[in-house]
């Protein structure tokens, strides 16, 4: 028998978001079609609302949403926070010291919905570029950290982000250090993730987990897969994460979402 599935939630770049396409016009018809029969389709970023709010917008996609990958959820129909968790200084601290002074890594401190940066560098404007947003130059990440921050990213060629996250591991910080690209190491709170993030957002909604299909293209979209009934990874999502998930669509390109969407919401078949 059909699950009758209410609600969709999908990772924004990669997934709903093609790096090439951008959001395709039959991703937005799948998601207003969707809509039409009453399920709700939301979105679950890395990003800070204000980096996120035009893609959201273009996308059409319904509050609330999930930012800095599971660290708050907000209901930006009402601008209200339904879900907040931060980084303790401490162990931004620690971080920090950890990556020190690398030449070939650049960490941006998310703090007070900014981003903060040690020195300027083509990493950070490439990634600005990218997220459509700006950032600060201050002379000390550790002295601006006077609250907890949401997160730290740090930027950089793969093989020496794929280092320091094995350092980070290794060292027992009280963080979750996961990749959301392979150039991109996201440092967050400890035990929070886009399925923590997840959970908050259906008791907010009153959705059973059972009738939520999430859908994402990379290790911290992992636990947002695994906590909905119905898993998906892109199809160039890593190995492992296809793996772990219930079905694999295609890629961003081939609009993978359009392809769940029609199949397990419309009943494609």
């Amino acid at each position: 028998m059909a699950i009758d599935y209410r609600l969709v939630v999908a990772d924004l770049d990669g997934t709903v978001r093609s790096r090439q396409l951008g959001i395709t016009p039959g991703v937005q018809g799948a998601v207003r079609a969707a809509q039409a029969r009453g399920v709700r389709v939301c979105v679950a970023t890395g990003r800070m609302w204000r980096s996120a709010a035009p893609w959201v917008q273009r996308l059409g996609a319904d509050s609330p949403v999930i930012l800095y990958n599971g660290g708050q959820v907000l209901d930006f129909a009402l601008d209200r926070v339904l879900y907040d968790r931060r980084l303790p200084r401490e162990a931004a601290w620690a971080a920090l010291a950890l990556i020190g002074g690398d030449p070939d890594v650049q960490p941006h401190v998310y703090l007070r919905d900014r981003v903060y940066v040690g020195r300027r560098h083509p990493l950070p404007d490439a990634y600005a570029a990218d997220d459509g947003l700006d950032y600060e130059v201050v002379p000390s990440l550790t002295a601006l950290l006077d609250e907890d921050p949401h997160k730290i990213l740090v930027v950089g060629e793969a093989e020496r982000v794929a280092a320091l996250g094995a350092r980070v591991r290794a060292a027992g910080l009280p963080v979750h250090a996961v990749h959301s690209e392979p150039t991109y190491l996201e440092i967050l709170p400890s035990g929070v993730s886009k399925g923590t993030a997840l959970r908050a957002m259906l008791r907010a909604l009153a959705v059973d987990a059972e009738r939520v299909v999430a859908i994402g293209d990379n290790w911290n979209d992992l636990e947002m897969i695994e906590a909905a009934g119905l898993g998906v990874a892109m199809g160039q999502a890593p190995e492992g994460v296809r793996a772990r998930a219930d079905y694999v669509c295609g890629t961003a390109e081939e609009d993978g979402v359009r392809e769940v969407i029609e199949r397990f919401v419309l009943g494609g078949g």
